[in-house]
Formats: structure tokens, C-alpha cells, sequence
């Protein structure tokens, strides 16, 4: 069957898929699906549930390849219930990997896009450390949004460890069971999860040699906000001024950001900053996210949440960072414009208000 492919565009949140490549040829990550069919199908009915791929990513005797295999099918069902505008997700069954598979391609359209997965999710498992905080600390800079949608949470727990990465340790705490308790200032009750699996190391926020930290924060989030079902802890979005109540155990608004705002000249700070501007003064917490309309792809995510850093009036330049870690504002030669696609950039002042929607902000 000759199949059509599919050109991959990111559009859903989340960090899109490098140019990693699978080894082998296209074609070989479909036989390790077939091949694990009937383990991933937990009741052998011959289709394996969006519930069953929950459980199965929670699974911790799923490790290594293997869950490197299951992450790229998860993000590859993800992408297929997107791009179909699916408000479920259906079951896959056997017969219907191969279309699956082939239907949709990568970026440069040489490989099916689940053989990138593969390459991203098994680099990226490689270079994660197993440890809490090998390196003492955590960094607030190796910070990396993945498969899940929880821009608000992850811009937020930048500002947060970059503020006061003690504060950030001391959050996570092993029980004497192995597992794991997330106490969150502004949260009654802490949060006890499992330590995060190889799937969930592979598929979600990552630190990589930081440690583990971001991934636990970031199940441990999702479980608060989805205590009823805490399978489905990565599946949650997030409201930025609810992760800065939470981190603050202070309160937090959301204003809009003017889309016409009165005429600005450089050296002045624009009337709409001047509070967040204030707040980042003391410390206090901000994120900003984008509009959908009049975005270009290739410079902002639509939609997305970035970290407001700081605010220089006198250069006319606001400090923002995307959490994915990469992609930011580029020059005519494509090229980011600071020199480094490390997600971190400043953006002019005058511009701020074409892209950015709202800014949620601390205010005690």
C-alpha cells in the first residue's frame, strides 16, 4: 500500500522532536512495536488503550530500550490525536501500527516521524542522570519542557530555582518507602509519587544531568492538580498564576497586555510593565505567554508560557526564556539572535506587546 506521507508541523505544546535519527532504516522501530505488542496490550484483547499506555509509561520494570520504544509510541499517538483534532484517543490495534507508522513524517520528511522520537527520547534518556541532585543543586538553566503540556509550570519552576534553587531542593524529599514527597510552599498537602521511570524520564521535563528533580516536580504537579486519576499527571495544563501561588505560598494576578498600547519611546519603561517590573525588582516571580495570531513558528511557540527575567527600560529590552530550552527570536540567516538557541534571549521592548498576550506575576 503506497501511503501519502504527512508533513510534521509543531504546533501542540510541548518541545518538538529533533533531527535525532533512529538507527537503522525506516521500518525497524515498526517491528519493535509489533514485537511488544502483547506486553503493552495488558489484557490481551488485541489493542492496547490509551489507559494501558498510562499504565505502561508508570510501568518502572519498563526500562531502557524498551522504554525509549514506548515513549516514541506514545508521542506518536499524541501527534496522530492532534493532528486528527480528536477529542479522545482511540485504541491502536496491531493490524493498524503500519498506518500509523507510515503516515507521518519528520521535519525534513526523510523518515517517519516516530524513527525522530526514537533518536530524541534515546539520547535523552542516555544523558539523564538517575540521581535527585547529582550535581547538589539543581540548575535552573537545564531545565527542558517535553512531552507534556506544563509550559506554565516549568516557566515558573525556572524563575523559581533561579531565585532560590535551595528553596527548590528542599522541596523533594525520599520517604523511607523509596518514594518520592513534593511539598509545595503554597500547597496544603504535599504530594507523594513514585520515582520517575525510564518512560517518564524519556517523554516529560527533563534536567537530564541535573538530575531527576524536574521530572518528579513535574508528576508530582500533575498528580495535585489530577488527584483522581494520577495516571494521567503529565496529560495536565497549567495556569501560570496557579504555579506561582503554589511555589510562593503568596498570591498572583494575570493581566492582559495591551495589543495597541499608547506610543513607547526607548529609555522609558511601558505604563503595562511597570508593575511586573517592579515585582522582578523584589524578587518576586513572572511569566509572560504568547498570542496565536501573528506568530512566526520559527521565533515563538503560539500559545506557549516563557519566563520574564528581567526588564532593562534604559536598553529597551525585556530578558525572557522558553522552557524548551531552544528555539527563540532569529536573525535574517536563521541564526538565533544572541548567538545561542539556548531558549534565553532579550526581546525589544517595543515589540513585546505583538507577541505577548498576558503576563501573570507575583504580587506578595
Amino acid at each position: 500500500m503506497q501511503i501519502q506521507p504527512k508533513i510534521f508541523r509543531s504546533l501542540r505544546p510541548g518541545s518538538p522532536p529533533q533531527s535525532d535519527q533512529a538507527e537503522g532504516s525506516p521500518g525497524d522501530l515498526l517491528d519493535k512495536f509489533h514485537s511488544r505488542f502483547d506486553d503493552w496490550d495488558l489484557n490481551n484483547n488485541g489493542q492496547i488503550a490509551w489507559s494501558e499506555i498510562r499504565k505502561n509509561v508508570a510501568n518502572p520494570n519498563i526500562k531502557g530500550e524498551e522504554a525509549v520504544e514506548l515513549a516514541s509510541l506514545y508521542s506518536l499517538i499524541q501527534h496522530d490525536v492532534y493532528y486528527r483534532g480528536l477529542q479522545q484517543t482511540p485504541p491502536v490495534k496491531f493490524n493498524g501500527l503500519y498506518d500509523l507508522y507510515y503516515e507521518y513524517y519528520g521535519p525534513e520528511a526523510e523518515k517517519p516521524i516516530a524513527d525522530h522520537y526514537y533518536g530524541k527520547y534515546k539520547l535523552k534518556l542516555g544523558n539523564t542522570a538517575d540521581e535527585l541532585f547529582p550535581q547538589g543543586l539543581p540548575n535552573a538553566f537545564n531545565i527542558r519542557q517535553g512531552a507534556a503540556p506544563s509550559c506554565g509550570f516549568l516557566a515558573t519552576t525556572f524563575a523559581q530555582t533561579q531565585t532560590d534553587p535551595f528553596a527548590v531542593r528542599e522541596s523533594i524529599r525520599e520517604t523511607e518507602e523509596g518514594r518520592l514527597q513534593v511539598t509545595f510552599p503554597g500547597v496544603e498537602q504535599s504530594v507523594t509519587v513514585e520515582k520517575p521511570t525510564d518512560t517518564e524520564k524519556a517523554l516529560f521535563a527533563t534536567a537530564e544531568a541535573n538530575g531527576t528533580w524536574l521530572t518528579a516536580l513535574e508528576k508530582a504537579w500533575g498528580v495535585h492538580q489530577k488527584g483522581e486519576n494520577p495516571l494521567a499527571a503529565f496529560e495536565q495544563t497549567t495556569y501560570p498564576e496557579d504555579a506561582i501561588a503554589a511555589w510562593t505560598n503568596g498570591k498572583a494576578t494575570t493581566r492582559r497586555v495591551p495589543k495597541d498600547p499608547e506610543g513607547y519611546k526607548k529609555g522609558e519603561l511601558p505604563h503595562f510593565l511597570r508593575t511586573t517590573h517592579r515585582e522582578l525588582a523584589s524578587n518576586h516571580l513572572a511569566v509572560a505567554w504568547t498570542r496565536y495570531d501573528g506568530i512566526r513558528g520559527e521565533d515563538f511557540v503560539p500559545g506557549h508560557a516563557y519566563t520574564v527575567t528581567g526588564i532593562d527600560y534604559e536598553d529597551g529590552t525585556i530578558s525572557l526564556r522558553n522552557p524548551w530550552g531552544h528555539l527563540e527570536p532569529k536573525n535574517e540567516d536563521g541564526e538565533a539572535l544572541d548567538g545561542r538557541d539556548d531558549g534565553a534571549f532579550e526581546y525589544p521592548l517595543a515589540e513585546f506587546h505583538t507577541k505577548f498576550e498576558k503576563i501573570a506575576r507575583q504580587t506578595d
